[in-house]
């Protein structure tokens, strides 16, 4: 992961969508007041947990924010 070329604005933005929904559900659901503020992203680390613990379609969608080629040969992805 370290060096895949990554359309960081894209990734950024789904972030972005998932703090908001996160904040949402705290409103809604947990009747939580408390301010959530957000602060340094590492984009990095957040593609590494969405690729292991993101569902298909989160994954389909961070694959498509990245610049590098990627290719699956002989059951082993190459950049």
């Amino acid at each position: 992961m370290e060096t895949i070329n990554i359309d960081e604005i894209g990734i950024k933005e789904k972030i972005k969508n998932e703090v908001q929904r996160f904040k949402k559900f705290n409103q809604i659901v947990l009747n939580s007041k408390d301010k959530i503020e957000v602060g340094e992203i590492d984009i990095r680390n957040y593609c590494k947990y969405i690729l292991r613990n993101g569902t298909d379609g989160e994954k389909r969608e961070l694959l498509g924010c990245l610049k590098s080629r990627i290719t699956l040969k002989e059951k082993q992805i190459n950049i």
